[in-house]
């Protein structure tokens, strides 16, 4: 077990760039991890749960071997994989365990592990990161979960008739007592682990989106429940079409192959014609049929019949 440990510090050094206190030298990741992958008895102890130091939440023996499974899931063998998954799926503590980022919004075991578009999850293991999902701010539950709180705080006579003080770095200011409770209530569920799975607008509820494990039957109610607010969907997936824009596949010799508004307006040939490159294509197109899904599911304020704005997409004529 001693070495065990061993070789998780020595993957956790290569992959930070830290020296090596075994050799004295900065080693490579992919050596460290070449030496690792096939090693089925390391890899079964790195998946195994573990209490923190505190005794209080769940961890791995190896967080850096499991953050890389979930990172190169082809590298190892198929049943540590599986089991990893299982893991992850069954216990939210490991699910938001976080290597890369905070833990209030860094890359979760649960976050990586939708990377993986050849993974077929359960039902049950669905409805959990949905679950999950659904614990980020501006989705419809955190929106119920704040008005319950609101109402719970005018029950106990805690209301903006009570004003109170309150120090903002170093400055005291009056305050509504019932405003000041919203205000550190958010505070703490912003740090909380429970928005652990990403953060800005490429957080869970985009991967679980782009996900082909949800029918669009599915992503058709969940679209509508991961953002109550419609100002706050429409800028989500304007970000969205910007991040394809802004991506290095789309960038030669500093200037923009693809452009914001031929987005929806271009076929896959085109693509291939632009690109020179069939994976680099495939990426665009796979991002641009997603982009369009959303589209579909969820039309921004702009493209509703009232706006008297309206557009068709390529294709769907």
């Amino acid at each position: 077990m001693g070495n065990f440990k061993k070789m998780e510090q020595e993957l956790f050094m290569a992959k930070y760039g830290i020296i090596s206190i075994n050799t004295g030298r900065i080693e490579s990741f992919e050596e460290v991890w070449e030496t690792i992958r096939t090693n089925v008895e390391l890899l079964k102890w790195a998946i195994q749960p573990i209490k923190d130091k505190f005794g209080e939440r769940d961890l791995v023996n190896g967080i850096t071997i499991c953050d890389t499974i979930l990172r190169k899931p082809e590298s190892v063998d198929e049943t540590i994989y599986s089991e990893l998954i299982n893991l992850i799926y069954s216990n939210e503590n490991i699910a938001r365990i976080v290597q890369d980022g905070y833990c209030n919004g860094g890359y979760s075991f649960l976050l990586m592990s939708l990377w993986n578009q050849n993974l077929k999850l359960t039902e049950e293991q669905k409805q959990f990161a949905v679950n999950e999902a659904m614990n980020k701010i501006g989705t419809k539950r955190y929106k119920e979960e704040a008005e319950e709180y609101s109402k719970k705080l005018e029950k106990h006579g805690v209301t903006d008739n009570i004003t109170v003080s309150f120090n903002a770095n170093g400055s005291i200011n009056p305050i509504g007592a019932k405003t000041m409770n919203k205000y550190l209530n958010y505070l703490c569920t912003h740090l909380s682990d429970t928005q652990a799975h990403g953060s800005g607008v490429f957080d869970i509820r985009y991967y679980i989106l782009k996900n082909s494990n949800w029918t669009e039957e599915e992503k058709q109610k969940l679209i509508m429940d991961f953002w109550f607010d419609t100002n706050g969907y429409d800028e989500t997936l304007n970000q969205w079409e910007w991040g394809l824009i802004n991506t290095d596949e789309n960038y030669c010799d500093g200037e923009t192959l693809l452009q914001i508004d031929e987005i929806y307006f271009c076929d896959y040939e085109e693509l291939l014609e632009l690109f020179k490159n069939p994976k680099i294509a495939n990426v665009i197109w796979e991002e641009i049929l997603f982009l369009k899904l959303m589209h579909k599911l969820r039309p921004q304020q702009w493209e509703l019949p009232l706006s008297g704005h309206q557009y068709v997409l390529k294709g769907e004529n």
